[in-house]
């Protein structure tokens, strides 16, 4: 017992003892791991920097001499020194007490060059590269630019292309990069297919997009190249499409492209959910803020009861809300749109929510991405700045506003935290397009005597990246040579209204309808203010001076007459005037839906030599008569007046002059007072005139829609009446209704709207000049 008592004691101890030492030589080794892994250096050397300063490689580093530092410090150092890009190779060592840090420095770029393109020019390949010349060469960077000309290449047209880069070193540390380019063949799309589509046609839709199957106008119009930002950008264009026809369910279910190597060709496919359409039910606004009266607001809705759902009309009448509240010191209230569906009558009850939002505040606007466009031709969309209150709407509309420029290829407009809680960052991300254009045109025209035409334009929507409108044109034909000059500065002196000015010089020769020779020369200078979305006004002030230098081969047979309808010499009209507009229609070039108003009066005799008031009207009207169909009705009509304001009468040649633009199947100068003293007979308009036209488009089943033909069925009618000149002459003089029927060939085609207009005269004065078939080329308005 007392040996089993004695052994269990020395157990103990001895058990003690160990665990002691155990501990004792654990804590040294964890000082000594401490130690090892804490070192310190008195300095740090800096080895194969050439171009490169030593002390900014030492900036780099995070290890101070003196002061303690670990493996994952030397490891932050290395990993700091590669993301400079200025290095192909980075070590760290210590040797004694110093830290050495060995560099191999990246090669500087030399010349950068292109091989092999002749589809895109150089300019075009080095803005989208960011590898350039004075830069540091770097691997990646060279790989990233590989991919984004790859990516260029099938934006316009060639996904087949390829890309290789080479290096060649040169003295002084410079390297040269060249970019082996095969472009490959173009290529196109063969089609674009619907699935789902019901109440729409495929044609329809297709309509709707801006990419377009494979055509013989593609060469020149370039909407067959595919790119998947297009579709996806198409993709949302036929879902406003849609949204605003009623289908307030619709939804894109996909989008797809497939490319068919052997053909080289895309075929576009998407599939659709369109849903019911719907109409508006009852219509209301509803506020819970106390001292705001919601049905006092219903003055700003535009969506009214019973009509087909439209979802930019709620759109709008939210941004018209909004507006109103701020107007009133409303800076917090926030403007929600609901709708109750009533899934069995199809309708749409709406509600606009007035409530009393977050107090946020803009702490600043971000803007990134535009490598061309100013910053402030971007922050001037904005109704909002730094300090203002946060409105969604107001950004809403500024981000529709920028894509409305066409400055942009995409725009995003977002929002983030800012430093406090009650505080939002607006970021802006852009990517700037290309906005100008040069465009040779020629042609065959049948007004103003007929003939070969031609000419050459250039034109820049933001002119230096500053938002500014230029264009210089020059053009002729066998008997008229024309130059003209327009620039305009949307925002003049910061404030949404602009200011621009217009320079033409004429020289026109006689012909069958002109029986004198012609120099023209003047401007306008012009001052534009918007009242609303739809409504603006605009001051001008005209100076032209026109110089009959001499008349035709016929005047000596009648020289009185002659010396009254054309007196040879100068002849000055200086005016002030103004434009009123109103416009809601849908698409300018492809009109389908709106209104269009236009009133304008000039008042001559602010100096020289004319002194007269000219009023005129134009007005026309869009509707889908079977939206389904892409049947389009128009109403349009005119009128105009001009009033001698002295004693002496109007100038023949400052009268209205009509023809085939505004009653089809009469000439150029057709309708109108006619001065019948000769055997040619002249045509020397009228002072008053008005006109009106019933027109039905639709798409011709004939052609294919990608060709973009269209037909139309129109009847016109109107008169030119008042000569208001020296009485004796030989002047035939009638009010007259003229009218016609016929029909047309319209082509949106990639020059721009081009038309054919076959027309019959059905009533018109016996001194009267017809003609069967007019071309003509432009938008109407």
């Amino acid at each position: 017992m007392y040996l089993f008592r004695t052994f269990t004691r020395g157990a103990a101890r001895a058990a003690f003892l160990a665990i002691a030492a155990l501990v004792l030589f654990a804590h040294v080794s964890l000082i000594g791991a401490t130690e090892a892994r804490a070192e310190v250096v008195n300095s740090i050397v800096v080895q194969g920097s050439s171009r490169i300063d030593s002390e900014t490689v030492r900036n780099y580093v995070t290890i101070q001499p003196g002061k303690n530092f670990s493996a994952e410090d030397i490891n932050a150092s290395v990993k700091a020194l590669y993301a400079t890009g200025l290095f192909s190779d980075v070590k760290i060592n210590r040797r004694g007490n110093q830290l050495v840090v060995s560099v191999s420095e990246n090669n500087i770029v030399g010349n950068v060059r292109f091989e092999g393109n002749k589809k895109l020019k150089d300019d075009m390949l080095t803005s989208v590269v960011e590898t350039k010349p004075r830069g540091v060469l770097n691997d990646a960077k060279l790989q990233s630019d590989v991919e984004r000309l790859k990516e260029l290449y099938k934006r316009n047209g060639r996904a087949e292309a390829s890309v290789e880069v080479t290096t060649q070193p040169r003295e002084n540390g410079r390297t040269d990069v060249t970019f082996k380019i095969n472009e490959g063949t173009r290529t196109g799309i063969s089609a674009i297919n619907f699935v789902g589509n019901t109440t729409f046609s495929s044609g329809r839709l297709r309509n709707v997009m801006t990419i377009k199957k494979t055509n013989i106008t593609s060469w020149f119009s370039k909407r067959d190249q595919f790119d998947d930002a297009k579709l996806q950008s198409d993709a949302e264009l036929i879902r406003r499409f849609y949204m605003r026809n009623g289908f307030a369910d619709f939804r894109i279910v996909s989008t797809d492209a497939q490319f068919d190597d052997a053909k080289n060709r895309y075929t576009i496919t998407i599939t659709v959910d369109e849903g019911a359409r719907y109409r508006f039910g009852a219509v209301a606004v509803d506020s819970s803020v106390p001292d705001i009266n919601g049905p006092a607001l219903m003055k700003y809705v535009k969506t009214k009861p019973g009509a087909v759902f439209n979802s930019t009309l709620v759109e709008k009448s939210t941004e018209a809300i909004s507006v109103a509240l701020l107007e009133q010191g409303r800076s917090f209230a926030q403007v929600r749109p609901r709708g109750d569906r009533n899934y069995e009558n199809h309708t749409i009850n709406l509600t606009y929510l007035v409530d009393e939002g977050p107090r946020l505040y803009v702490e600043r606007l971000d803007i990134r991405g535009n490598t061309r466009t100013r910053d402030y031709v971007i922050r001037r969309e904005f109704e909002l700045s730094e300090g203002d209150a946060y409105n969604r709407v107001l950004v809403d509309q500024a981000e529709r506003r920028l894509k409305a420029l066409g400055y942009f290829k995409s725009v995003n407009v977002a929002t983030q935290p800012g430093s406090s809680p009650d505080r939002v960052i607006i970021v802006v991300n852009v990517e700037d397009q290309s906005t100008g254009s040069f465009s040779v045109g020629g042609g065959y025209t049948t007004d103003n005597g007929g003939g070969f035409i031609a000419t050459v334009a250039l034109t820049e929507k933001n002119f230096l990246g500053r938002g500014q409108y230029l264009k210089v044109s020059v053009g002729g034909g066998a008997s008229d040579r024309t130059f003209n000059l327009a620039f305009t500065e949307p925002f003049f002196l910061g404030r949404r209204m602009s200011l621009g000015f217009d320079l033409l010089y004429n020289q026109a020769e006689e012909t069958d309808y002109r029986p004198y020779n012609q120099n023209t020369a003047g401007g306008t200078i012009r001052l534009g203010l918007p009242i609303t979305d739809d409504f603006d006004v605009q001051f001008n002030y005209k100076l032209y001076q026109r110089n009959v230098v001499s008349w035709g081969s016929n005047y000596i047979l009648d020289w009185p007459a002659f010396a009254e309808l054309y007196p040879q010499g100068a002849w000055i009209n200086s005016s002030v005037g103004y434009t009123l507009t109103y416009s809601t229609i849908d698409n300018y070039q492809e009109p389908r839906s709106g209104a269009f108003v236009r009133f304008a009066q000039d008042f001559a005799g602010v100096g020289g030599d004319g002194k007269f008031v000219r009023s005129t009207i134009d007005a026309r009207y869009y509707k889908e008569i079977m939206p389904d169909s892409d049947i389009v009705g128009l109403i349009k009509a005119g009128a105009g007046n001009i009033t001698s304001l002295g004693d002496e009468p109007v100038q023949v040649l400052d009268n209205f002059y009509r023809g085939g633009e505004t009653i089809r199947g009469f000439a150029s100068y057709g309708y109108g007072a006619r001065y019948v003293g000769l055997e040619d007979t002249y045509a020397i308009g009228g002072t008053n005139y008005y006109n009106a036209t019933l027109e039905v488009q639709f798409p011709l089943p004939v052609l294919p829609e990608e060709f973009g033909l269209r037909g139309a069925v129109f009847a016109d009618a109107g008169t030119l009446f008042g000569y208001d000149g020296l009485e004796g002459l030989d002047i035939e003089d009638s009010s007259q209704i003229r009218s016609s029927v016929g029909v047309s060939i319209i082509w949106n085609s990639p020059f721009g709207p081009l038309r054919g207009d076959f027309g019959q005269a059905l009533t018109k004065a016996s001194f009267d000049q017809t003609q069967v078939f007019r071309f003509s080329a432009g938008t109407q308005f």
